[in-house]
């Protein structure tokens, strides 16, 4: 699977948690954030819920293109702090075992947000982020999203240090990675 092609149509991003790209790179960036910004359409942010997921992955490949995959990285750190997330978090190993239902809860498929937190019903069509403990404080989280790998990264990075301001998330380079047309990749968590 590709970075940055959406799986299917209807499928939309919940637009306050894009907030990031204003907070997260740093104010050096801001000029050239605005401009990618203002060329998708997405200068209005406070006025819009949602928006298609593959604007905001077209929005994403420019940014990685014109300031780097640091900055998608940078992007994915501050992500944690706005999106919604169930309650019930206090472990690292719950943390990373929610990421894919918080996935889900910030993004819609034809108008349905696509996790129910009272049902535990997902729908499909996004991709997931899989979960594992892998020994002492050791976890391997497998992603098969459409973001890409800085994305995915910065994001497990800015949830594992929510609880455990050390941890170090990195791309398992000895497995498949979407980066070289796999259809995951594989992030080793530690903390």
């Amino acid at each position: 699977m590709a970075q940055y092609v959406a799986f299917r149509p209807g499928i939309e991003v919940l637009a306050p948690n894009l907030q990031s790209f204003f907070e997260a790179p740093g104010r050096s960036y801001t000029p050239m954030i605005m401009k990618i910004m203002i060329k998708h359409g997405l200068h209005q942010l406070i006025s819009i819920d949602w928006l298609p997921m593959q604007l905001w992955l077209d929005t994403q490949r420019e940014m990685a293109t014109t300031l780097g995959e640091h900055a998608l990285f940078a992007l994915g750190k501050k992500t944690p702090e706005l999106a919604v997330w169930p309650s019930g978090i206090d472990t690292m190993e719950t943390a990373l075992a929610s990421v894919d239902a918080a996935y889900h809860l910030n993004h819609r498929l034809d108008g349905e947000v696509m996790f129910d937190v009272r049902t535990g019903a997902m729908k499909e069509g996004i991709g997931h982020y899989r979960y594992r403990a892998d020994g002492d404080r050791r976890a391997v989280v497998v992603s098969d999203t459409p973001y890409s790998s800085e994305f995915d990264r910065g994001i497990l990075t800015g949830t594992a240090r929510r609880l455990k301001p050390a941890a170090e998330v990195s791309l398992d380079q000895t497995q498949p990675t979407r980066r070289r047309g796999g259809d995951s990749c594989t992030f080793l968590v530690r903390w």
